[in-house]
């Protein structure tokens, strides 16, 4: 998971936000977005482009501290895009870490 809001795009990423916007294929939001790169039922690499902002930070916060937080997926009205393949670093959750045989912490 990641979170692009507006203000804070990686140094990797030279578009403008709502370029980057538009190069993830959805309009550019005051709040940004957050990518959620996961499984797809057939076990491909997918990344959702979500609007789900408090919802990917407590994430995140759980994960740093080892805490895995299941389940949860976003209501589909928070998903406004799925790639296929991951479309950035991310972090890992504890079961990502598990699944992909990284060890340790996300």
């Amino acid at each position: 998971m990641v979170i692009y809001p507006p203000a804070s795009f990686p140094p990797a990423i030279v578009y403008t936000h709502p370029g980057a916007g538009a190069r993830l294929g959805v309009e550019a939001r005051p709040q940004g977005w957050a990518l959620w790169n996961t499984w797809s039922d057939g076990k491909l690499q997918v990344t959702m482009v979500v609007s789900a902002i408090d919802t990917t930070e407590g994430l995140l916060a759980n994960w740093s501290r080892g805490k895995a937080v299941y389940p949860l997926t976003p209501v589909p009205s928070q998903i406004a895009l799925i790639h296929h393949g991951w479309a950035t670093h991310m972090v890992f959750s504890p079961f990502g870490v598990k699944k992909l045989g990284l060890g340790g912490q996300p």
